[in-house]
């Protein structure tokens, strides 16, 4: 079994590797998650946070530290190139954005690197070296009450949809479901045996938070006319990870990363571009109304 890991594990390190690599050479070249995502052979909805796991830092940290880093570099070491012909030469679209992203790492001008000695810079650079790294620590977790491979077929869910910020917003999560709970109720869609979901649209460093899409959702059996802010969607049947947890309303997070910066890389499996979805079994702690059993679906295929 160990044996299985760890092959899994330096697969994954392998495709991080990869792209690192064809990061590092094409630097001057517009760099997109779809195009990284291809180069390291990873769904799209799922390689920014896989490859922030085994690098410990984000995507996009990544790509701007290695940019003004060589533009560090050709201050110091080409002084026939301007200022401008460096930022342009390291995948800046401007001297003004250079500019910005480099007074904001350095805290001093490009002008000012280009002048000071070799021991001021150097105490500059120690000051500032945590190499580029957004993690201060360990990763927390919470980890599943049961993790099984299940296969399921399509579902069929009414839904709203919202956009923008979410991340630790319970008030945001249980005015959607009471909307969308109103709404389905009054035209006789809930039952005994509706079932009710979150779907993520979005993951990575490089959505804005007010671009982040979520959609609360509910299971129907009949087909269903877009009405405003209520749609109808179909999750996708197939194989999926499912972690099964316990959680308090500020323990979400940390059972995602569990299931997809810790298990998943160790699993043998990689994720596909199917989207990834919270459900809500009846809650059975009927005492502990500050948690409630939440199963976490990560779509799957073998490495």
């Amino acid at each position: 079994m160990d044996l299985i890991l760890n092959v899994s594990r330096q697969i994954y390190i392998s495709k991080i590797n990869i792209v690192q690599d064809y990061i590092e050479s094409h630097l001057d070249d517009e760099l997109s998650i779809q195009q990284l995502a291809r180069v390291a052979s990873f769904s799209e909805y799922h390689f920014q946070r896989i490859f922030r796991h085994f690098t410990g830092e984000s995507l996009h940290s990544f790509i701007k530290r290695l940019r003004l880093e060589k533009a560090i570099f050709l201050l110091r070491k080409n002084n026939q190139m301007t200022i401008q012909d460096i930022a342009l030469s390291v995948g800046f679209s401007n001297q003004a954005s250079f500019a910005k992203a480099f007074k904001e790492r350095y805290r001093v001008s490009a002008s000012v690197i280009r002048k000071i000695g070799d021991l001021e810079m150097d105490k500059l650079i120690n000051e500032i070296s945590m190499n580029g790294k957004v993690l201060k620590g360990r990763m927390n977790y919470n980890i599943p009450i049961e993790l099984k491979i299940k296969e399921i077929d399509p579902i069929k869910v009414l839904y709203i949809r919202h956009t923008g910020a979410y991340k630790g917003n319970s008030d945001l999560f249980m005015k959607l479901f009471t909307r969308l709970y109103s709404f389905a109720s009054r035209r006789g869609f809930v039952s005994s045996g509706t079932e009710w979901y979150t779907v993520y649209h979005d993951y990575g460093d490089l959505t804005e938070k007010e671009k982040l899409r979520l959609s609360v959702c509910m299971s129907i059996q009949n087909d269903f006319s877009s009405q405003g802010e209520f749609g109808c969607m179909e999750l996708a049947g197939g194989k999926y990870a499912v972690g099964r947890f316990l959680l308090e309303t500020n323990e979400y997070q940390n059972a995602w990363d569990y299931m997809v910066s810790k298990w998943l890389p160790e699993s043998g499996y990689m994720p596909d571009d199917r989207l990834c979805f919270e459900y809500y079994p009846p809650q059975e702690c009927e005492n502990d109304s500050m948690r409630r059993i939440v199963e976490i679906f990560i779509p799957i295929t073998p490495l």
